[in-house]
């Protein structure tokens, strides 16, 4: 196993069952998979850790204005942080989607340390019920 498996952990790759079957994640991909299952998670939901995840599900139905988008952007700027210690969280940015009026795309900026270069994902997010 690698330093970087080694320092920033080894676990499960989900989903659980894919065509090759049960497998391993390590690494930045690990910490890449742990950035979407906070935002995935409503806090409650983990044993353990009742204040984990960004909660976004509380938005579903939520009408897509200027000040859902800087709520949802609030939580996952406290959540990342709180829960993700591995990275160091650079940018939040919550953008309406132009062509689909429910849709709010999450984009994510963060580092990996020591790893030199930023990472993002882009998480889109429903607000209608495609989004539970």
């Amino acid at each position: 196993m690698s330093d970087t498996a080694n320092r920033l952990g080894i676990g499960l790759r989900f989903p659980l069952v894919t065509p090759q079957g049960f497998g391993w994640i390590a690494g930045v991909d690990a910490v890449d998979q742990a950035v979407r299952a906070v935002l995935l998670t409503e806090p409650g939901e983990r044993i353990g850790r009742p204040a984990f995840g960004a909660g976004l599900r509380r938005f579903l139905f939520r009408p897509n204005s200027l000040e859902t988008r800087a709520e949802i952007r609030k939580n996952v700027e406290e959540a990342l942080p709180r829960d993700e210690t591995r990275i160091k969280l650079q940018d939040v940015q919550v953008v309406a989607d132009a062509r689909e009026p429910t849709l709010v795309r999450i984009a994510i900026r963060y580092q990996v340390p020591p790893d030199p270069g930023p990472r993002s994902l882009v998480y889109p997010f429903y607000l209608d019920a495609r989004g539970a």
